[in-house]
């Protein structure tokens, strides 16, 4: 697999998941990848990838990769595996979020793989209602604007420093290990400056 040549340096994408619902228009103007059941919620989809377990119609894409149900990776990890150029990634995920939490956290997982291998690229994962809930960042100087509650955490022990309008900064650099509870439940009052050795997640309950 790969991404077609008109594509190729393309940096901002729309990856849309089977959960839905309708693309909203400010998603519309990014290449779309549709992940199989992605493909019930937008006509224009650039690529896509998937087993059909979740689309049964005719699939409408100029670029169709199909792959067999019986596989060793996910729908969404096959997608991800079409970009190895080193850019600045920045990927918009709409309909990864409110299915089965094992689906959910696997997508997370494999997002966060992706980024420890693409430093300074970005995975925004959206609910319904259009509002950020996830925000993956891989290893980088990052800024960001927050009021309310969010909490920083990783699947990988990285090192991490957090300044800024913030109820709680880490002003000095420290190891923050995987599913830590020592990033769990900050308070955001304006802009942010995260700094992070490895890929992390920034998590509004809110949304963002």
């Amino acid at each position: 697999m790969m991404l077609p040549s008109t594509l190729k340096n393309k940096t901002e994408w729309t990856f849309l998941g089977p959960m839905g619902p309708e693309l909203p228009p400010h998603l519309k103007h990014f290449p779309v990848i549709g992940v199989d059941g992605g493909a019930h919620f937008h006509q224009e989809i650039d690529i896509w990838v998937g087993d059909a377990d979740s689309y049964d119609k005719e699939i409408i894409s100029p670029v169709i990769y199909r792959h067999p149900s019986e596989k060793n990776e996910s729908d969404l990890a096959l997608a991800l595996s079409l970009y190895q150029e080193p850019l600045h990634y920045k990927f918009h995920f709409w309909g990864f979020l409110g299915g089965r939490k094992d689906h959910e956290l696997f997508n997370i997982g494999e997002a966060l793989t992706f980024l420890d291998q693409h430093q300074e690229c970005q995975i925004l994962f959206y609910d319904d209602r259009g509002r950020v809930i996830f925000h993956l960042v891989g290893a980088g100087h990052w800024k960001f604007t927050h009021h309310g509650i969010f909490s920083l955490g990783t699947l990988k022990k990285t090192e991490v420093k957090l300044k800024g309008e913030c109820a709680y900064p880490i002003l000095k650099s420290q190891f923050l290990t995987p599913l830590s509870s020592f990033g769990l439940s900050n308070i955001g009052k304006g802009e942010i400056k995260l700094e992070n050795e490895g890929p992390v997640f920034l998590y509004y309950p809110e949304g963002q």
